[in-house]
């Protein structure tokens, strides 16, 4: 969507446009939820924190001015979200490589089914999921943060650098070198499996 149309939506919606909000609901749910789910690692939660997003979202927007920087808004709260509700929750991170939607298991990373595919394949690629998130876990918080956004997010770093009130420079650096710890530590957990 570009900015202009985006920019008329949101007038929409101060105007109380029940249209409008189903458009600004539909136009970026998907992204949000998917940001969510691979931030929190639930599917339920994911869903209370975009709702939880867009709530806020029809209780400031009134005073929200619109600059061109719409998105940057709309995922800083939910990332501030994200963020608040890990550190007021004790329990574990659910390591599994599959979320529940409804009464279905979906696996997060999806796999093309190929010819001749070992029966060891489903659980290598169990492993490897929970080496890829326990690896995720160990990188700083910002870090962590700019590779969600830009991955499950579907956002370009400089509206990354936006939602989070980074440098775009400090953003480009963080995502190569968390990308290349990331590496790092999924090759060296590789050699120890083997």
């Amino acid at each position: 969507m570009d900015a202009a149309t985006l920019a008329a939506l949101v007038v929409r919606c101060r105007n109380g446009d029940k249209s409008a909000w189903d458009a600004l609901v539909d136009q970026y749910w998907q992204r949000l939820y998917s940001y969510a789910v691979q931030s929190t690692r639930s599917s339920e939660l994911a869903t209370d924190l975009v709702q939880e997003t867009f709530l806020r979202v029809v209780q400031k927007l009134d005073r929200y001015e619109d600059q061109g920087k719409f998105e940057a808004w709309l995922f800083r709260i939910l990332v501030n979200l994200v963020r608040d509700n890990s550190r007021s929750l004790s329990r574990h991170p659910v390591r599994s490589g599959q979320v529940e939607i409804g009464d279905q298991k979906v696996d997060l990373i999806d796999t093309m089914p190929g010819k001749g595919q070992s029966p060891d394949a489903p659980l290598e690629h169990k492993e490897y999921v929970d080496r890829l998130y326990a690896a995720m876990e160990k990188l700083p918080e910002l870090d962590r943060q700019v590779l969600l956004l830009r991955h499950y997010g579907d956002m370009p770093f400089k509206e990354i650098a936006r939602t989070l009130d980074c440098p775009l420079g400090t953003v480009l650096a963080r995502a190569h070198r968390a990308l290349g710890k990331l590496r790092v530590m999924m090759e060296v957990g590789h050699e120890t499996t083997r």
